[in-house]
């Protein structure tokens, strides 16, 4: 794939993002291998009732900003952190390490890689703005 193919392929994803916010966050799947899946989780709301939703690969999740079982802030431009399990080529994410980025309540998460030690997370903002997101382990190991 050639950059400038790239870039348009960016391009797109960005605004196909950007033009959905208004109403919802969005967890997309963007993992390498046709058969990858995640599963995502609102790390802050009650378990009981929170966003908590398995996203194939190619595809997206999403849920109402305002709602608070999905955005515990309930601002379009407030911290969401999410709880991600990923299942790369195939593989189930029972067992699987789980990670946790943050994005906002108005934005759309970005996740892409092909294993839990380069996985890239972007977090394009309501506001349009893109930002890298660093994805971190969700629970300490001691």
């Amino acid at each position: 794939m050639t950059c400038s193919t790239k870039l348009f392929l960016m391009a797109i994803t960005v605004l196909t993002v950007w033009l959905q916010f208004s109403q919802a966050y969005c967890v997309y799947n963007n993992l390498d291998g046709d058969d990858s899946i995640l599963y995502v989780k609102e790390r802050e709301a009650n378990p009981s009732f929170s966003f908590k939703k398995q996203v194939n690969n190619g595809e997206k999740e999403c849920c109402p900003w305002d709602n608070l079982q999905c955005n515990t802030t309930g601002q379009r431009n407030g911290a969401v952190a999410f709880y991600i399990t990923f299942g790369f080529f195939g593989a189930s994410t029972e067992g699987s390490e789980t990670l946790y980025a943050i994005c906002t309540g108005g934005g759309g998460l970005v996740l892409r890689g092909n294993n839990t030690a380069n996985v890239d997370a972007t977090c394009n903002n309501a506001d349009g703005s893109v930002e890298h997101k660093i994805i971190g382990p969700a629970y300490s190991k001691k």
